[in-house]
């Protein structure tokens, strides 16, 4: 007879894969690389370029940040008024 454990107190450490055929929790030591290689991720809270030139201080790099900005809007819908006429010819 099967000795039965009981899991119910058990806090992992490192988050706990699973695969939906067998249920089979995977190795140790890949949970471990898995969690250094997301522990290691660049920092996601920095601000983008563009972020940083639309909230500067200066309003002479903000203008250039809304002059370039809006130069692009109307490249982008040109764009798209193009794409959809081209989309319009073949239906």
């Amino acid at each position: 007879m099967p000795q039965e454990t009981d899991n119910d107190n058990i806090e992992h450490e490192l988050p706990v894969f699973e695969t939906r055929e067998a249920g089979l929790i995977v190795d140790t030591e890949l949970k471990k690389a898995e969690f250094q290689s997301i522990s290691k991720t660049p920092d996601l809270n920095k601000k983008s370029v563009s972020e940083r030139m639309k909230t500067n201080r200066f309003w002479l790099i903000r203008a250039v940040y809304y002059a370039f900005y809006s130069v692009w809007m109307i490249v982008m819908a040109i764009g798209i008024a193009i794409a959809w006429l081209i989309a319009m010819l073949f239906i």
